[in-house]
């Protein structure tokens, strides 16, 4: 049985002057992923994705990955007031695509598919740890990463 597949929204930045800075600023290189929401460890994840730089630098490589990480929050008191301190730790990264645009070129896309490991953690949310699970394309020109997105997904235990 196929997964439901839908665009996915990208984890983005809050904020008064991050939407400031969007508003008035030239457009941002961006991605756009057409994935499953939800899916079963082992199950298979089509991924259709595609990568947009206009008036940016030259993109030579976008690379498609599947990230599992442990994300742990935490409280830090200071004299100040209490803030959260969030430290992430990626415990699986599978390529799942890797192209080289033509040169030139302001768009990539393509479709990849690939089996999440049987043998993982599906995702969890704790108060103050949790398992997360994204789909991150990254974009690069020449040795500079020029963007970098992660599109969110709920990987659930192995179905039975």
């Amino acid at each position: 049985m196929t997964a439901l597949r839908t665009e996915l929204r990208p984890v983005s930045p809050v904020g008064f002057l991050d939407w400031l800075r969007r508003a008035i600023a030239r457009p941002e290189p961006a991605a756009r992923v057409i994935a499953p929401a939800t899916i079963h460890l082992g199950g298979s994840l089509e991924v259709d994705w595609w990568f947009f730089c206009q008036n940016g630098p030259e993109l030579s490589l976008v690379t498609v990955s599947l990230v599992g990480a442990e994300v742990a929050h935490r409280r830090i008191s200071a004299r100040t007031g209490i803030s959260v301190v969030t430290e992430t730790s990626p415990f699986l990264t599978l390529e799942l695509d890797r192209q080289r645009p033509e040169r030139g070129s302001p768009v990539a896309s393509g479709h990849a598919e690939a089996l999440v490991p049987l043998r993982s953690v599906p995702s969890l949310t704790g108060k103050r740890n949790e398992i997360a699970w994204a789909v991150v394309i990254e974009a690069w020109s020449g040795a500079a990463m020029i963007r970098r997105q992660e599109f969110p997904i709920r990987v659930l235990a192995v179905s039975r």
